[in-house]
């Protein structure tokens, strides 16, 4: 049904914008895309994105098909580069030609990723695609169905580019090291009136006591180690501000976005979103904490995957 009625008509409109450039870069070799398109929603955040890639890139790595990211609005190699395969797609190559390529959606419904029955719905219905007679399978996705080899796929296909290294490195330093720091993320979304991306907003008369609320879960939570200096990622600059006033937090400067809702961003704006991914997966522990308005992210999960870091979620 999305491809009929929406990935369809997307592409009738794009193939004859592209058509000139289509037709100098074609690929001749089957390949399967994993891609995000503005136009869309299917893809989530950054997190989500990344659960896809590397569950499509993990299907294709089974049945040695060639694999490759087309990222949408924004440019994935200004911030990661690849590793130990070349996922990176030319320019023109990318064909909207629905003769030549095939568009395809795999999505997630269940709440619980790890759902037995969702993922294997999503591998029938993935081979299903890539087994499809066009050049090109583009794949709009944000299945999760390789958590387990998630750290091992992902440093496969990534690196950060020299740019991320040196902010990553200058923030490592800054906070003492990989794994000598804990950290906590709040995932508000909209709730404290910062900026609209769904979700709950809290009327105003009673976010000043939230917000006191999660201060103060911060602090039962660095009193049980003391020790070790507290990372705090969030969405919302409102909480950030107030966080950054204890001596024992530290703070990535920056403003955040979500990637599924914001398309024309500046470059230095997504980059925040990649070091709070990667200075997550550094720490020691990584917990999120839950409140039934707050989003139940997969970011910080994700980011402990990476580097197989404790990952818990707590209650407010």
């Amino acid at each position: 049904m999305c491809r009929k009625r929406l990935l369809i008509p997307i592409y009738d409109k794009l193939n004859i914008k592209h058509k000139g450039i289509k037709a100098i870069n074609k690929r001749e070799d089957k390949c399967i895309i994993y891609s995000v398109l503005p136009e869309t929603t299917f893809s989530g955040g950054l997190s989500d994105r990344f659960r896809g890639i590397v569950s499509v890139y993990w299907e294709c790595k089974q049945k040695g098909l060639p694999f490759k990211i087309s990222f949408g609005s924004m440019n994935l190699t200004d911030y990661l580069q690849p590793n130990k395969y070349d996922w990176r797609l030319g320019d023109g190559e990318f064909d909207f030609d629905t003769e030549q390529s095939y568009p395809c959606t795999v999505l997630t419904h269940h709440s619980n990723i790890n759902n037995p029955i969702q993922m294997f719905a999503q591998r029938t219905v993935l081979r299903y695609y890539l087994r499809k007679k066009y050049r090109q399978i583009h794949v709009y996705t944000n299945m999760a169905t390789a958590d387990k080899e998630y750290g091992t796929l992902f440093s496969e296909l990534f690196k950060p580019t020299h740019e991320l290294q040196q902010l990553l490195d200058h923030h490592i330093e800054s906070i003492g090291g990989k794994k000598s720091y804990n950290a906590l993320v709040f995932r508000f979304r909209q709730l404290l009136g910062d900026f609209k991306e769904g979700g709950d907003i809290m009327p105003e008369k009673g976010r000043e006591e939230y917000i006191r609320q999660c201060l103060g879960k911060i602090e039962s939570e660095y009193a049980k180690n003391p020790v070790k200096r507290l990372l705090v990622t969030s969405d919302s600059r409102t909480f950030l501000e107030r966080v950054k006033n204890f001596p024992y937090v530290y703070i990535i400067p920056g403003e955040v976005v979500h990637m599924g809702f914001t398309f024309d961003a500046a470059k230095q704006t997504y980059m925040k979103s990649f070091i709070d991914y990667f200075m997550l997966s550094y720490a020691s522990k990584v917990t999120l904490i839950r409140e039934k308005r707050m989003y139940h992210s997969g970011f910080a999960y994700r980011a402990a995957l990476l580097t197989d870091a404790n990952y818990s979620e707590i209650w407010l």
